[in-house]
């Protein structure tokens, strides 16, 4: 039976989508494979404002089930309230947003679902849709091919391939298998790797290898990437392989890639450093004065809301560095560069999306200091003081997806 989607919303559905996060993009290809199914990604929208409006436009999709009609008054609606300027006509670029996201959180919410019934249903059985009007050879081709649930084909074939494509996956049980007149799963097609460059209009244009019959960015297992290890091996390889010096790489940019200078410039502190405090209790107090309050929401210049909790942050800074606090609000509200990477918490061993800013400051005739801040979810976890001699650290900071450079 063809999937209809957007009618049958279901809690696993719902779940995938939810546990994304906000990430602003220029270009769709900044993101690469298993990557979009952890971020929030609408090519152009560099806004966190304008992201959570479109983020609740398309949750209300999917668990309400709601129309692309629907959709597009919404998006309308959000897009006149932002003054927002997208490429790309309307109807197009509110389907793409539409299908795209109804489909993949679809099929994710279906691989855990497939999963669970494995042991009784060990069979895939890729379908084509046949209410495509323009249906893809290749696809039409895989139409009624059987494979173990566990068969590698699957980590590049898993549905959706393609924009706006609407195959899907059935589960088959051995006595499935012998209605279809099969003793045994099907042999997988081979893959026909072929070289495709995306981004050509973009700054970064790159060539990468493509299975024939899937879009570009398109050959990986959304269920995968969403429910299985927080960043499947297989994504973290993928990343490496764009020309990444370490997989926790958002994308393979670093500070020479995106062309910025490789010494920092020197501010002056806007505010006077404060005292040197002997206790953690007067460090969170102190912290408390400096940003107006117990918690404090600061803006950086990329848009992004970065959370400042008193008590919590000074739970983690040495009373010895106590006079340098007041570079840390000013680091966040006038860095020099934002950074955005994913990356593995060094507490829980969980992979995050840390977004970083620094700034180096001049202190007086001999002293000068790099500050780097690092927020995950928003909150400020950690800042860290370096030495403006220590290259090699500062480098191993400015890697990722660069959100805003002065």
């Amino acid at each position: 039976m063809a999937v209809d989607y957007g009618s049958l919303s279901f809690q696993q559905q719902i779940d995938f989508f939810r546990q994304k996060v906000n990430l602003p993009t220029q270009a769709w290809t900044d993101l690469w494979h298993g990557m979009h199914a952890r971020a929030f990604v609408v090519a152009g929208a560099t806004r966190d404002e304008l992201l959570t409006d479109l983020r609740g436009a398309v949750d209300k999709a999917i668990s309400q089930g709601t129309t692309l009609a629907e959709f597009r008054n919404d998006f309308d609606a959000l897009v006149a309230h932002h003054g927002w300027t997208y490429n790309g006509g309307r109807n197009w670029r509110t389907r793409v947003i539409y299908e795209t996201n109804l489909r993949t959180s679809y099929m994710a919410g279906r691989y855990q679902q497939m999963q669970a019934v494995k042991r009784t249903r060990p069979y895939w059985r890729y379908r084509h849709n046949d209410s495509v009007a323009h249906p893809r050879p290749q696809h039409l081709a895989w139409d009624g091919i059987v494979l173990a649930a566990d068969d590698p084909w699957w980590d590049t074939h898993f549905t959706p391939n393609g924009w706006g494509c609407r195959c899907y996956i059935e589960t088959l049980s051995e006595r499935d298998l012998q209605r279809l007149g099969k003793s045994g799963p099907d042999t997988a097609p081979a893959l026909d790797m072929q070289p495709v460059t995306v981004g050509a209009r973009g700054p970064s244009p790159r060539t990468v290898e493509v299975p024939a019959g899937i879009d570009p960015g398109w050959a990986y297992n959304v269920g995968q990437a969403a429910w299985g290890k927080p960043l499947s091996q297989q994504t973290m390889a993928a990343w490496k392989a764009q020309g990444g010096k370490a997989w926790t790489s958002l994308t393979p940019g670093t500070a020479r890639t995106y062309d910025r200078p490789a010494r920092i410039p020197f501010d002056t502190p806007t505010t006077a450093l404060s005292k040197r405090l002997k206790t953690q209790a007067a460090v969170a107090d102190e912290l408390t004065q400096l940003i107006g309050g117990p918690e404090q929401v600061f803006k950086t210049p990329a848009g992004l809301p970065v959370l400042v909790d008193a008590q919590a942050l000074a739970a983690h800074i040495d009373p010895k560095r106590s006079e340098y606090l007041a570079l840390i609000t000013d680091t966040i509200k006038n860095p020099f560069e934002q950074w955005l990477a994913f990356e593995r918490h060094e507490g829980t061993g969980q992979v995050v999306l840390r977004s970083r800013v620094l700034k180096a400051f001049q202190l007086d005739k001999r002293r000068g200091v790099i500050v780097v801040c690092n927020a995950v979810k928003g909150m400020l976890e950690a800042w860290t003081l370096i030495p403006t001699s220590d290259q090699r650290y500062l480098e191993r900071q400015r890697r990722g997806l660069l959100l805003y450079g002065r």
